[in-house]
């Protein structure tokens, strides 16, 4: 069985395993130290980031995008939706989201990995900023939360995830929209709500 290096809390984590599940790809969830090391995740990725998705072979497919692309071809072929333009539209919902946990982690990653007299507050309004303009640019052009779900509809699940984990209080504010979409996505795929981000 393939292996999914992982760490619990990662949105991108998230992203590809809600996304194999919903491909109907079976993968172990392996628990890795990405921060400080781990052999198994060097060894499959050059770049020791997670996730890593580790083949049967022993090689690695790893960037979270690279591997909701893999569980599609190799699963049932739902992920991604079939005209150019609703393609299009699911793609850019999947980077505009993997932009906002850039900003979202980049946050998190300034608070904990930095001693407290060093971190920079501007940079940290700048990075909030940056992911509170991604989330108010949704409004009305959200993906399906329903059956039509498509890898934009499960990027955006992780996403809300990872912020209800990290920012629960901060984000919601005056973004009803997304807190309702958030609601149905996981009452419609409780499958996938199990696989949320999670400390």
């Amino acid at each position: 069985m393939m292996k999914l290096l992982s760490a619990g809390a990662s949105p991108y984590v998230s992203k590809a395993a809600m996304a194999a599940k919903h491909a109907g790809v079976e993968l172990e969830a392996v628990s890795v130290d990405a921060t400080n090391g781990d052999a198994q995740l060097d060894a499959a990725n050059p770049l020791s980031k997670i996730p890593c998705l580790v083949l049967e072979d022993g090689s690695g497919v790893y960037d979270s995008r690279a591997i909701t692309r893999y569980v599609d071809r190799v699963g049932n072929g739902n992920l991604f939706p079939k005209s150019d333009s609703d393609l299009s539209a699911a793609e850019l919902m999947e980077a505009h989201c993997d932009g906002i946990n850039d900003c979202s982690v980049g946050y998190m990653y300034e608070l904990r990995f930095r001693p407290e007299e060093k971190v920079h507050q501007p940079w940290l309004d700048r990075l909030w900023g940056k992911a509170e303009r991604g989330l108010d640019s949704l409004s009305g052009k959200l993906p399906p939360s329903g059956e039509d779900i498509h890898i934009g509809s499960i990027a955006l699940a992780a996403t809300l995830g990872y912020l209800d984990l990290r920012f629960a209080g901060k984000w919601e504010d005056g973004r009803s929209e997304l807190v309702e979409w958030r609601d149905a996505f996981y009452k419609s795929h409780p499958d996938l709500k199990a696989l949320k981000p999670n400390a």
